[in-house]
């Protein structure tokens, strides 16, 4: 391939304001799928907390800080992966979701907790020794103090108002004293009382309906939250049309239109690299095996895009998109992310839908039309056996491509941090053609001062191609065609043309006689 078969994205920069409402709505919905809870969740939460604002009269400000407050309260929610998922030895995202409408404080509930999702799936003497381990962890609320730190972070990260800040760090505090931070009663700020019956209640409603939700609130009433709190909630539960706003499918829209006017209203295109920054180190959090892989992926491919002369425009583009380009993990339990680990199937495929998650959250905001487009392409590979649509040769743009690479050297570059990096580099050679752009290893070599040796391209006999190849190599193994399908992520019907192709080319009828050609040609590997 050479570089003029590559589309190329080159977006202008735009002088004109962006919406933060969209950019943290957007970034609430990989917050929301990091804390267990459906695409969705914070918009509605946040529009609960707004109707009981409304209810208790908050100001303008008051207003404003909450809103923004709740589009970022699960913002530290990785946090919460990274401690809770050894602890556990399972699903810390079907936990978090278990949890939220539990009563924390009461041993039985928590005992009860621990027992569901403690090893759920190891034989019952191994999943007994290790709910022991994990009532031995004694976290004294310091991983749920963690969760709100972090949040507070990002909250600073983007410049929020204190009263933003405020609310996240104490959105976890009980009424009753006993939360992480072991504020009680009035000393909690009203915005943070506020946002946490709005989330707990949300999460009741989605469960088992709005009676459910109002049930809760009187149990809890002076005990998890402020009594007239739990009125105002229970004031605007009374009205039928809350519930069925709720519900709607346009909420994300309801939402905007409730903003209050507010200074952070808009920000300019430059801030969106703060928030890339934000969401990236976000991401990172979840798991040991992924902290700081985001940025290093982002300088990798802003080296390569130099190297390879691309407008500023488009570098800009490439390096917000590697900032963000795993955003999609944060929907899947921690354990998938260990490369030492076997993992299952099912685990594998929905390693497979992280950029399709990626991409979906981005495409949300239409600044990062582009960002998305190019983030939901970094395990595309030219022969078209990436994922997760497969694409290959043209329908590759060259930013994709050279996100693409950056993120599987730093992979690489990762899994054996003393190595040379030149090393590392050099592993991946034999990819470079099937897998990688050859243009853009070159130019990654070049960044990394390396004098990279040009690929040599094999010919294969009877003018088989590429794809062919792979596909002759599969009938070798004894793979049948659905199994041959799996494996190169496409049709059956693709792979019968593929064999069709072969059998023409090569000049016989039946599988036998192909492998013999594969091993008459050395073409097994």
């Amino acid at each position: 391939l050479v570089m003029s078969s590559f589309r190329r994205t080159s977006p202008e920069l735009s002088n004109s304001p962006i919406r933060l409402a969209e950019v943290l709505a957007a970034f609430s919905f990989a917050t929301d799928l990091g804390a267990g809870k459906s695409m969705g969740h914070a918009l509605r939460a946040c529009y609960l907390g707004m109707e009981m604002a409304n209810e208790l009269r908050l100001s303008t400000s008051e207003r404003a800080d909450l809103f923004y407050s709740f589009l970022l309260m699960h913002s530290g929610c990785t946090a919460a992966s990274l401690t809770l998922s050894p602890m556990i030895r399972g699903d810390e995202l079907v936990a978090l979701t278990d949890i939220t409408l539990l009563d924390d404080s009461n041993l039985r509930e928590m005992l009860g907790w621990l027992m569901r999702n403690v090893s759920p799936d190891a034989p019952f003497p191994t999943r007994l020794l290790n709910v022991f381990r994990a009532l031995l962890h004694n976290p004294d609320d310091g991983d749920v103090r963690g969760v709100c730190e972090v949040a507070v972070r990002v909250a600073q990260r983007l410049d929020m108002p204190p009263g933003v800040q405020n609310t996240v760090q104490h959105y976890l505090e009980r009424w009753d004293g006993k939360g992480p931070f072991k504020l009680s009663g009035s000393a909690i700020p009203l915005n943070a009382r506020l946002l946490h019956i709005a989330l707990v209640a949300e999460a009741c409603h989605a469960a088992h309906g709005h009676g459910a939700a109002e049930s809760m609130a009187l149990k809890q009433k002076g005990r998890m939250f402020d009594p007239q709190v739990v009125d105002a909630f229970l004031s605007i539960a009374r009205k039928s049309s809350l519930w069925e706003t709720l519900t709607r499918r346009d909420l994300g829209e309801v939402m905007l239109d409730l903003e209050p006017d507010s200074p952070y209203r808009f920000v300019n295109e430059v801030k969106l690299d703060d928030i890339a920054l934000a969401a990236a180190d976000f991401v990172d959090l979840k798991s040991p095996f992924t902290v700081n892989h985001s940025r290093e992926t982002a300088r990798f491919a802003e080296g390569i895009a130099r190297r390879m002369n691309l407008p500023d425009s488009e570098i800009i583009t490439i390096r917000r998109a590697a900032l963000v380009h795993d955003l999609g993990l944060v929907a899947l339990p921690a354990h998938i992310l260990d490369p030492q680990k076997q993992l299952s199937e099912v685990d594998r495929e929905k390693h497979r839908l992280h950029p399709y998650y990626t991409e979906r959250v981005l495409s949300r905001v239409p600044a990062l039309a582009t960002v998305a487009a190019i983030a939901g392409m970094h395990h595309e590979r030219l022969n078209g056996t990436g994922y997760y649509r497969g694409l290959s040769g043209s329908e590759l743009p060259v930013s994709a491509c050279i996100l693409a690479l950056a993120d599987d050297f730093q992979d690489r570059l990762q899994a054996h941090p003393n190595h040379d990096p030149a090393d590392v580099l050099m592993t991946m050679q034999p990819d470079v053609g099937p897998l990688f752009s050859p243009e853009c290893f070159a130019a990654l070599a070049e960044h990394l001062g390396v004098a990279a040796p040009k690929p040599q391209r094999r010919e294969w006999p009877a003018n088989l191609t590429d794809r062919e190849v792979e596909v002759l190599r599969h009938v070798v193994k004894g793979d049948t065609n659905r199994q041959i399908a799996r494996e190169l992520v496409i049709s059956e019907r693709t792979v019968a043309h593929h064999l069709e192709h072969i059998y023409d080319k090569i000049g016989i009828s039946s599988r036998a006689a192909a492998v013999y050609f594969a091993m008459e040609h050395e073409l097994i590997s």
